[in-house]
């Protein structure tokens, strides 16, 4: 079971004030912890300790406090993804000092960490970069995870880190080692390979219409039933960005309706652009 961090760290706090021969010792094993979860806690600054009336009570409870864009705000008031994170960090890095007493930086030590799901409650941004701050901070540290998410799998690709997928099959796991190359993918191309069984990246409801435009476009010659049948389902479809970045799509909106009416001007028809960008959409489906 895991500690309570909130109050691992008023007991250690606490500690830290009493005149000891480990004093100093304690001191330094409480600011490690804390600078720990002000670098990896996304947007914490700062965290403080203090004295909070509580009604009903005539003695002020303490809590631990987190300085964030909101101001400071109590562990209890965070989100589940950083109050989730914070529990396994506090419960690992406390056992790394019990574990090396007189190493100078105990979190720097061998170990094997497992932790369940963890990319859950995380935003997307963090668990981006969840993987760099955790080999960063614990650089001899096995972490041995399981995810559900594109952007955990990318990370740990860039880190060289070995992929396994789990698939059940009937009433059994089987695993398997992925060696296709993932550097340098993007999170969707990630997300449709064959890992996450997921076929497109897309919009299951477009997902029909998108392939039978693609099968009238593969077609050598167009008939006027296909050219209706393709402006029906444009309709359906609608406007579907193709590129990494919304604003490139725009940009290239803008460049076609430009080169359309300089067409116009210069009496050529632009039926050859059209199906032209058609194509190049469909190919980068």
């Amino acid at each position: 079971m895991l500690l309570n961090p909130e109050e691992w760290l008023i007991r250690s706090h606490y500690e830290s004030l009493l005149e000891s021969e480990f004093q100093e010792k304690r001191r330094q094993k409480l600011n490690k912890i804390i600078e720990t979860l002000k670098r990896v806690l996304p947007d914490v600054k700062d965290v403080r300790f203090s004295d909070k009336a509580i009604e009903g009570k005539q003695i002020p409870q303490p809590i631990v406090e987190f300085h964030t864009p909101y101001g400071w705000v109590e562990s209890k008031d965070l989100s589940l993804g950083y109050r989730t994170s914070m529990a396994w960090m506090v419960d690992f890095a406390s056992r790394m000092f019990d574990l090396y007493p007189e190493s100078e930086n105990p979190l720097a030590e061998p170990a094997v960490v497992l932790i369940d799901e963890i990319d859950l409650h995380l935003h997307p941004k963090w668990q981006r970069e969840l993987i760099d701050y955790l080999t960063n901070l614990f650089s001899n540290t096995q972490f041995i995870v399981t995810t559900h998410s594109p952007l955990i799998v990318q990370s740990a690709v860039a880190r060289d880190a070995n992929i396994i997928v789990c698939q059940r099959e009937r009433d059994h796991v089987v695993i398997e080692q992925i060696t296709e190359n993932l550097k340098n993918m993007r999170v969707d191309q990630i997300l449709t390979a064959d890992y996450f069984n997921l076929p497109t990246a897309r919009p299951k409801n477009i997902e029909p219409f998108l392939k039978e435009r693609q099968k009238i476009l593969s077609k050598a010659k167009l008939t006027k039933k296909d050219e209706k049948r393709l402006e029906e389902l444009e309709e359906r479809i609608g406007s579907v960005p193709v590129m990494e970045n919304p604003k490139y799509d725009e940009a290239m909106d803008i460049i076609l309706r430009a080169a359309e009416k300089l067409g116009k001007e210069n009496g050529v028809s632009n039926d050859s652009h059209k199906k032209a960008s058609k194509s190049s959409e469909h190919s980068k489906k």
